[in-house]
Formats: C-alpha cells, sequence, structure tokens
C-alpha cells in the first residue's frame, strides 16, 4: 500500500484542490492531507483556522465518499527555517511514501529529508486560486461560490466566511 503526501493551505479549499486530491487517490491507495500554515488564521492570506480547513476537507470527503481513503495532519510555519519545517512534518503527520507539492519551498525542504517529491497538475489554476476567490469574497462577488470545492459551501457559510474575509482586508 502506497501513502502519498498533499501539502496545501486550503485558504478556502477550491475545486483545484479537489481535482488534485481525487487525481491523487487515483495513484495511490491512502492520501495524508497536510494543512500548512496551521498557525495563521485571521489574515488577508490565512484567514481561515486550521479547524475550519479540516471541517472543509472532512465535508468535502463525506460527500465524495471518500473519508475512509485520507488522513489529515496540521504543519505551522516556520518562517523560513526549511529544517524545522521538515521536522515538523515528520512529527505531525502520519508516515508517508511519496509527497506531492508544486511549492518550491515545500519541494526543498522534503527533499532535504531525503522524501521523493512531485508536482501535481494545476487544474485551471487561473480560475481555482485561493487568493482570488479571497479577492472575490471581499468584493462581495458572489461569483466565488461556484470555486470552491464541493461541501465546502456550508461550511463557509456557518462560519460567515465571506464577512470575515471583507473585514480583514479592510485592515
Amino acid at each position: 500500500m502506497v501513502r502519498a503526501l498533499f501539502v496545501g493551505r486550503f485558504q478556502p479549499l477550491h475545486r483545484g484542490h479537489e481535482e488534485v486530491i481525487k487525481w491523487l487517490l487515483g495513484r495511490h491507495d491512502e492520501l495524508v492531507i497536510a494543512i500548512g500554515s496551521a498557525n495563521e488564521s485571521f489574515t488577508p492570506r490565512n484567514p481561515f483556522t486550521v479547524g475550519e480547513r479540516i471541517e472543509m476537507l472532512h465535508s468535502m470527503l463525506r460527500e465524495l465518499k471518500l473519508v475512509d481513503r485520507v488522513l489529515y495532519c496540521a504543519v505551522p510555519d516556520t518562517k523560513g527555517d526549511s529544517a524545522l519545517w521538515y521536522a515538523y512534518v515528520r512529527e505531525r503527520c502520519p508516515s508517508f511514501d511519496v509527497a506531492y507539492t508544486n511549492d518550491e519551498f515545500t519541494k526543498l525542504c522534503l527533499e532535504y529529508g531525503g522524501i521523493k517529491v512531485l508536482n501535481t497538475p494545476l487544474f485551471n489554476k487561473e480560475v481555482y486560486s485561493g487568493t482570488r476567490i479571497r479577492e472575490l469574497m471581499a468584493m462581495g462577488d458572489r461569483s466565488w461560490q461556484s470555486l470552491v470545492a464541493t461541501g465546502v459551501l456550508p461550511v463557509l457559510s456557518r462560519i460567515n466566511a465571506e464577512d470575515r474575509v471583507r473585514r480583514i482586508m479592510q485592515k
């Protein structure tokens, strides 16, 4: 059995992430999703808490009937200390055989630790972008709702995400 690691911030979890997760589960038996920047929330770049992001993931996976093939972990930022970040991944995440990321810092950190790291395809990156979704939320443009992953809308609605992002961006 091969278990893969996928690292992301999921701010918020969008359809591009959903496609990558389905793509990875089409190639591997299990997936560990490492929620990055776990110590960041209520900022323009990271408006959602790690708990909220776990809820988004769980809601999406439940609707896709993939919950039993995915594990989660939360990894904080280290402000550029790559050896410490790699140690956090190893300490806080379930074991894995291969890692996937398109982020160069993440790739370098994991390779430093001897991990094989591969890229994922980018599924419509221009449209499915957390930055773009947060900008649409801040402007009150509800078209962002069609860009988030399956099952995520109820979570974002419950936490009043659009209002939170708007207020954070006004600071």
